[in-house]
């Protein structure tokens, strides 16, 4: 039947006038139309998802190597102090060797990187580049400044902006009389903390008439997803001097830890670029050292425990065992989830990760889901453990509990 004809069960009947006729056309046109719209939406909610979770995977894995690359290059071009390194002994040798001397040769630009400065909070460990702009690749790499607002020291509002998953994923701890400090290449700017909001983005920052700093970022804090609230915190300026030689020591992150994935699982994709996994919240547990906590190092440990997660439940479903105890060695594999479909993720999956000092110890998975097909179809409550040793993070558990 051509798209113009009507169904005969619209037929137009000998006493159907013209118009009636007509209206029917309209009416069936509009039928016809109606489910293709929904499927282009749909299509469109899909692919706007898909590209969140790509946008989000590709800033974790990039983010931090960018970030700190550009730290390290602002602190050679400008000789503003030690090396970026941890160690006690480091610590030490660069508080005997910090000077107080003024630079010999004072400029306001990046040397050889877009940087403008760094932003330190002393009380969260908290050492960023800033750069202009805040769009996604300034935000992937470092901290932005609000191009529409002043710089910090100008009289008026600084609007300063990260992810929350990075640099400023604890800035709801700063208390009032916190220090946040703006350091440049010629002029270092303290400011004090006065005050914390909770908005709707897209909400206008108040410009003062003294000049401050207003911190930006995503709210909660701790979601591994969108959110529609920003959290603010802004900070009056109360001193400013010339910039010296440093006496901080600067973290610089470790490699996320590798995962055993055999080649012929690996290429089917085991990130969230290639496998769609809600996430919900991140936890960082136990007694992590307060300044590694402020690098986006446990974030690039929770990308290797979603790896070996994914790994796990595709080597499951596909009943591919060998593949199983390559990233899960002496695991016994989850029944449930043997020749099983993919599972329904009926909620977010939440990380936690149990840290010692700089050092990760595990990292806990946590989620519901449904299973059809295989062995035991339902719903379970998922709770996958992995550890890291030495350089190398597998599943040390997989329990899956009906629910």
């Amino acid at each position: 039947m051509a798209d113009n004809e009507l169904p005969e069960t619209l037929g137009s009947g000998d006493g159907a006038s013209a118009e009636t006729r007509s209206q029917r056309r309209r009416a069936v046109r509009r039928l016809r139309r109606t489910p293709r719209i929904l499927i282009a939406v749909g299509l469109v909610l899909i692919c706007g998802v898909g590209a969140w979770q790509l946008y989000a995977t590709l800033w974790t894995n990039h983010s931090e190597s960018a970030g700190k690359a550009l730290v390290h290059h602002f602190l050679k071009d400008h000789a503003l102090g030690a090396p970026l390194r941890s160690s006690k002994a480091a610590s030490n040798a660069a508080s005997k060797s910090a000077g107080t001397a003024s630079l010999a040769t004072c400029t306001s630009s990046g040397g050889s990187t877009p940087v403008h400065g760094l932003l330190e909070i002393p009380s969260l460990g908290v050492v960023a580049p800033v750069e202009q702009g805040t769009g996604d690749s300034v935000l992937g790499v470092a901290v932005g400044h609000d191009p529409t607002s002043v710089w910090p020291g100008k009289a008026g509002t600084a609007v300063l902006l990260a992810h929350d998953v990075s640099y400023f994923s604890t800035i709801d701890q700063l208390k009032s009389g916190d220090t946040i400090r703006f350091v440049t290449p010629c002029t270092t700017y303290d400011f004090q903390v006065s005050s914390h909001a909770i908005v709707t983005a897209g909400s206008p920052v108040y410009n003062t008439t003294a000049p401050s700093i207003t911190l930006v970022t995503c709210w909660p804090t701790d979601a591994l997803w969108f959110t529609p609230d920003r959290y603010l915190v802004t900070a009056t300026e109360i001193s400013k001097g010339t910039t010296s030689r440093s006496h901080n020591v600067y973290l610089t992150a470790e490699a996320s830890p590798t995962v055993p994935v055999p080649s012929a699982l690996a290429s089917q994709g085991v990130t969230l670029v290639t496998y769609s996994l809600p996430m919900g919240t991140f936890t960082l547990a136990g007694s992590p050292d307060r300044a590694w906590a402020q690098t986006t190092s446990p974030l690039l440990i929770q990308g290797s425990a979603v790896e070996a997660f994914i790994a796990g439940v595709r080597a499951l479903t596909e009943d591919q065992l060998a593949w199983w105890h390559a990233i899960a060695p002496r695991v016994t594999a989850p029944a449930p989830l043997v020749g099983a479909e993919n599972p329904g993720y009926l909620s977010a999956t939440d990380v936690t990760e149990h840290a010692d000092g700089f050092k990760v110890t595990t990292v806990t998975l946590t989620d519901t889901v449904s299973v059809t097909g295989g062995k035991d179809p339902g719903r379970y409550t998922m709770t996958v453990h992995t550890a890291i040793h030495g350089h190398t993070l597998t599943i040390t558990s997989w329990e899956m509990s009906p629910t």
